[in-house]
């Protein structure tokens, strides 16, 4: 009886080793003026903006938000892959950068499973 128990604990350990998932928080810099709207502009990019799509290997799609005067919200999804090109489902790509809104008060980046996402507030204008 004990050893399906310690296998199926192996089993989830190892699946969570697998996902590969590594992240940071900022530290310096500004904070976030408004997480929910900051969230809903990532809403509207991955369902039908910057964020849809093929992501070829290695490419980073990008998008800027002028928030106010001379401040500026930052959003970036790779796909670290360097071989092939997938097309990342909506969910996850609003997933991966709202967890970089909502967990980190000044922005964050984080890796998973093959996708790089970036959530940054800054001062400045969008180019």
């Amino acid at each position: 009886m004990q050893l399906p128990i310690n296998f199926a604990s192996l089993v989830v350990l190892s699946t969570f080793a697998l996902t590969g998932v590594s992240g940071k928080c900022f530290t310096s810099s500004i904070n976030w003026s408004n997480k929910d709207k900051a969230v809903g502009h990532v809403e509207a990019a991955c369902r039908g903006g910057v964020f849809t799509g093929v992501f070829k290997p290695g490419q980073r799609k990008y998008l800027c938000v002028r928030v106010a005067d001379n401040l500026k919200w930052e959003f970036a999804i790779t796909n670290q892959d360097t071989r092939d090109s997938f097309d990342l489902q909506d969910e996850h790509g609003i997933g991966g950068l709202s967890n970089e809104v909502r967990g980190c008060d000044k922005g964050g980046v984080s890796s998973v499973s093959g996708w790089e996402f970036s959530s940054d507030p800054n001062v400045g204008y969008c180019n």
